[in-house]
């Protein structure tokens, strides 16, 4: 073998491996793209108006003008308008079935909502279409109180037939607040004043209960199957299988001057702005001006201030997947639940 050969041979060794280099550096940096940063803080102050666990494990928690947080168990990390967020005023927060974490905004300066997705790496704000969907629910799934195929998101339109009538509120009567799919594919809409509709995937049913007409602020089906629904003014709703009962009237924990006298009594569950159900089949209560409330299936239990909460005006309510409780005050941050009392969480 000649020299010239050998130089060859030795040239085309040295180009494939920088090209093999080459190659699993570009896939290195494909694979390892940066997450994106937030501001690493210390605790949680402000108005909390959302919580959701993640797949990974996260907690998120959406905030009325300080964007979102996001605590892994270890450290706090606080998202804004300069990392991407479409408005550091968020509504709701919520993970899709892909797994990208959504959160629906409200842009002050412009007077619209928007709602924000994070893949992990960047935030990305979508506009919802104004068009309504209605056979749409097969193909997709409910993002807040609008529908998404995959690609797009639009608004939901409700039919309105509500035997519920509010001349006063006739330009918001049917706007969504609360969204709820049950274990059997029911879809659960709660209205401003419009009361409580489900489409079942080929009619929508409205139910008549006047007291319904308050806004809905939250619908959930428990662990046992059970629909209960809250809003702001005749307390917490139990469905029966038939029509909306009122649990709070039941439980005489009602305001029935609510319309004279706005601010609920001390003791009262009327405004019932959150709900959810631990693994222990335990139903918590958020209300806007009587603290936390608790059903254990028998007895109703009311906290507040005296048992370690900052404040009794509470916008949510979470358990997580460890049955830990979670509370998201109005403006003292957040507040965790250790079996008797409330303590600030400070990460």
């Amino acid at each position: 073998m000649n020299i010239n050969t050998l130089l060859f041979g030795a040239l085309l060794i040295i180009l494939s491996s920088c090209n093999t280099q080459g190659q699993k550096s570009a896939n290195r940096n494909t694979e390892t793209a940066p997450l994106l940063l937030g501001d690493t803080v210390t605790r949680i102050d402000g108005e909390i108006r959302g919580i959701v666990q993640d797949s990974k494990n996260n907690i998120w928690f959406a905030s009325n003008g300080d964007g979102v947080y996001r605590y892994d168990g270890q450290t706090i990390v606080n998202f804004t308008e300069k990392h991407g967020l479409s408005s550091n005023y968020v509504w709701m927060v919520m993970e899709d079935e892909a797994g990208n974490i959504w959160f629906k905004t409200n842009i002050l300066d412009k007077d619209k909502i928007a709602l924000c997705s994070f893949d992990g790496y960047a935030f990305k704000t979508i506009q919802p279409e104004s068009h309504a969907i209605e056979d749409g629910f097969k193909k997709g799934y409910l993002l807040f109180d609008y529908y998404f195929d995959g690609t797009n998101v639009s608004g939901i339109q409700l039919p309105a037939t509500s035997p519920i009538k509010n001349e006063e509120n006739k330009r918001h009567h049917y706007d969504i607040y609360a969204t709820c799919k049950d274990s059997k594919g029911n879809i659960w809409f709660g209205t401003c004043t419009a009361g409580i509709c489900k489409y079942d995937g080929e009619n929508y049913t409205w139910f008549d209960n006047k007291e319904l007409g308050a806004a809905i602020r939250d619908i959930i089906e428990d662990n046992n199957g059970t629909i209960w629904a809250g809003n702001n003014g005749d307390g917490l709703f139990r469905y029966d299988g038939t029509g909306f009962i009122n649990f709070s009237r039941e439980k005489n924990l009602h305001n029935p001057d609510f319309e004279k006298y706005p601010v609920g009594k001390p003791g009262l569950m009327s405004r019932v702005w959150k709900i959810s159900a631990d693994k222990q089949g335990k139903l918590w209560m958020a209300t806007i001006d009587n603290g936390v409330w608790m059903y254990d299936g028998k007895t109703v239990t009311n906290y507040t201030e005296k048992d370690g909460l900052g404040l009794n005006n509470i916008w949510t309510v979470y358990t997580d997947k460890n049955g830990k409780l979670w509370v998201g005050t109005e403006g003292d941050g957040v507040y965790t639940f250790d079996g008797k009392m409330f303590k600030k969480f400070k990460g």
